[in-house]
């Protein structure tokens, strides 16, 4: 039976992607439980179909049917309500769109080459795909910030930022955990380095989060070189992306940058030893699935990297959540 419920996990995941994108769950935060029959003149679904679609959920503990048909949300639905700490609404959307499973369904594709099963479906580069698509990459994106939101709150309760001068954030995207950051310190200043494109984009994050007097913008590609004067050097899921080659040149390119007191931190997954369940040994399928030689990488495939760029790991803090925060010092420091 053990094996049964892994090996149908796919359905379990479209049907919880399906009460996500529906919105289920903010229905029932609104106003309480509700009737199945409700429930579908408010999504426009077939009231039948969606009765045999919560009855499957509830029997994992996502929403509860009580008498009469009704509905009601659990500990485990409210994490795909909009509004709440630590959704994973838009995670679960994005897990059910069509680039994602299409992509996972030619996984033996992946084992047999080592290459990216992503390219040979869709025929370019995710990050290519989403600029060709928006409306996937919009998905994309709002499945992503859904996960960082739980991961920069974790990160912010690990480590104390406070005595940091400057921070730079490289490759760091919409600036959420930049600014979470900014929120948590009272005169740390920031320095947001991402493509132009993005950084567009990201005034408007730190702006709503508003730190914007204490945030500089900087564009340009992390594989040529990033902004020097910072205390510390944060590169929260950018190392994992890449093989080790190009891992390599990005931190050598953070090595010429930061002084010698300055600190590189490495927010990142770490393999864990043994045969115990892992998120993040699943989470280093998804990379092999989706990105050219991106990968998670144990403590000591860090260390060899950090060495290989003149850093030395110096210490590793776990969080509350899949990210370690991986700190590391110049090698003369």
């Amino acid at each position: 039976m053990t094996m049964l419920h892994m090996a149908t996990g796919c359905w379990v995941s479209q049907a919880i992607q399906i009460a996500a994108k529906l919105g289920i769950a903010d229905l029932l935060q609104e106003d309480g439980a509700k009737s199945c029959d409700a429930l579908a003149a408010a999504t426009q679904t077939h009231a039948g179909a969606l009765y045999r679609l919560l009855r499957a959920l509830a029997s994992l503990g996502v929403f509860a049917e009580i008498e009469n048909g009704h509905f009601q949300l659990t500990p485990l639905a409210e994490c795909l309500c909009t509004n709440v700490p630590g959704s994973l609404r838009g995670f679960a959307i994005m897990l059910g769109e069509e680039q994602h499973w299409r992509a996972w369904g030619e996984v033996l594709y992946s084992v047999r080459t080592g290459q990216p099963a992503f390219d040979h479906v869709f025929g370019m580069h995710q990050f290519e795909y989403f600029a060709e698509h928006p409306d996937a990459g919009r998905l994309f994106n709002e499945g992503m910030t859904s996960r960082s939101g739980q991961e920069n709150d974790a990160i912010i309760s690990a480590y104390d930022f406070s005595g940091l001068g400057t921070v730079v954030d490289v490759g760091g995207g919409l600036g959420t955990l930049l600014a979470t950051v900014l929120q948590a310190t009272a005169k740390t200043r920031g320095v947001l380095f991402d493509l132009p494109h993005v950084i567009a984009s990201a005034r408007t994050t730190v702006v709503q989060a508003g730190q914007p007097a204490r945030c500089e913008f900087s564009q340009g590609d992390f594989l040529d070189a990033v902004p020097s004067g910072g205390d510390a050097y944060i590169l929260k899921k950018v190392i994992h992306d890449w093989d080790d080659d190009r891992a390599v040149s990005i931190l050598r390119n953070c090595r010429r940058a930061i002084h010698s007191a300055g600190r590189l931190l490495l927010i990142e997954p770490i393999i864990p030893s043994g045969n115990g369940p892992s998120f993040n040994k699943l989470l280093d399928l998804l990379m092999l699935v989706w990105t050219p030689g991106g990968k998670e990488r144990t403590e000591a495939e860090h260390r060899t990297l950090l060495a290989s760029a003149g850093f030395k790991l110096a210490r590793i803090i776990p969080t509350s959540s899949p990210v370690s925060i991986i700190e590391a010092v110049p090698t003369d420091h």
